[in-house]
């Protein structure tokens, strides 16, 4: 009877959530991405997943920064809002509240990932639901942990990684935020994969007590896994980090003109990268190329620094770049990337990047075949040096 009395309760409930979500999106027919939330997990006195190397709170701020930097710089109509910028433990209800207060249309939470299997790799990307294996909720309670660490745990009142029942409510009030969410961990995970070659372990979801507050489309990412070597290794590198980010923010700009393109509303799409500076700088001065830099090799490999992107080509003059000469792009996907530097030693890219970073902070390296597909870093280092 109990049992009966309890679904007739969800069953009215559901009823209720429907109508307020129909009646929602009535009074809105017109959206736009204005507020998104990086949230860098972990933090202060805790670590996160531990590796041999690193501890998993000091790689997601990393990424994090450079995620949120690359929004604020390329787009003007988005406000960017951290829930940390520095090593301090933040709770997790309280990284909710920042995304609610702030009315966010996104919320971005990095984290890294951890398995006894030191063989695993990959990123995924999860959204508040169910967990359907073992597997799944394990990745839930562990990044669920952190509660232990913190001093009210009523905060958490009503939700449970184990209550199958409290969380298909939940997703129905979250209604079309749950869509978006799933929409966006898609395009993510699309760009860990085509454009940073990441191995895709895919979009899942399960109860991740960070994302249940939140009240808007909200992701938790997974950038690798800490306990094996070579990934720990790879997450560590600056510039790996900085493909990571600007892939998250790649996949913001997608989901910001998806979005915005299905508003009725008929907001005008912000350009996915401003090359134009407000003033004229002087030149940056190109660094002296040391003659013992080989100037090819039998690859064809060269490295070039990534400074910016765009669907517009932009005219390739110093003015354009903030005093850069000699820029070049290459098109992919109907994007145009711009780099400044073109030489076959990773070392002699090296010395460049310190003061292109003066002029674009979230410039990184990227090496090239003579085909110009994209190689991983680590891959082409293999063969030059």
């Amino acid at each position: 009877m109990r049992t009966m009395k309890k679904y007739h309760i969800i069953s009215v409930l559901i009823c209720l959530i429907i109508s307020v979500n129909t009646a929602f999106s009535q009074s809105n027919p017109s959206y736009a991405v204005r507020t998104v939330v990086i949230d860098a997990g972990h933090g202060g006195k805790d670590p996160g997943a531990v590796g041999k190397i690193s501890q998993e709170k000091n790689i997601t701020l990393a990424i994090a920064l450079k995620t949120g930097s690359l929004i604020a710089a390329n787009c003007p109509d988005v406000k960017v809002i951290y829930t940390r910028k520095t090593d301090e433990f933040i709770e997790l209800h309280r990284r909710a509240d920042i995304a609610n207060k702030a009315k966010a249309d996104l919320f971005i939470s990095i984290h890294v990932n951890a398995n006894p299997n030191k063989e695993a790799t990959g990123t995924d990307t999860w959204t508040m639901g169910l967990a359907k294996n073992d597997a799944n909720l394990k990745v839930a309670k562990m990044e669920n942990d952190v509660i232990s660490l913190e001093a009210d745990a009523s905060q958490y009142k009503g939700m449970s990684a184990n209550d199958n029942e409290a969380i298909i409510l939940h997703k129905l009030q979250q209604g079309v935020f749950c869509d978006n969410s799933l929409t966006f961990a898609s395009m993510v995970q699309s760009q860990f994969k085509n454009e940073v070659g990441r191995k895709d372990r895919s979009v899942h979801q399960a109860p991740f007590l960070v994302l249940w507050k939140t009240a808007m489309p909200s992701v938790l990412i997974e950038t690798g896994f800490i306990t094996n070597d070579e990934e720990e290794k790879w997450l560590n590198q600056t510039d790996n980090q900085a493909e990571m980010a600007y892939a998250i923010y790649q996949a913001f700009l997608e989901y910001k003109k998806y979005i915005e393109s299905r508003s009725k509303g008929g907001y005008q799409q912000s350009q996915p990268m401003t090359t134009q500076p407000e003033t004229k700088p002087a030149p940056v001065a190109k660094p002296e190329v040391k003659k013992d830099f080989p100037q090819s090799n039998q690859w064809g490999i060269y490295y070039g620094i990534q400074i910016g992107a765009g669907k517009e080509l932009n005219k390739l003059t110093p003015e354009n770049f903030n005093g850069l000469k000699d820029v070049y792009y290459v098109e992919e996907n109907g994007i145009y990337k711009y780099y400044y530097g073109k030489t076959a030693s990773f070392m002699e890219i090296k010395e460049y990047l310190p003061e292109v970073k003066e002029k674009y902070p979230s410039a990184f390296i990227v090496a090239r075949d003579k085909d110009n597909k994209k190689l991983q870093i680590a891959e082409a280092r293999q063969k030059t040096k």
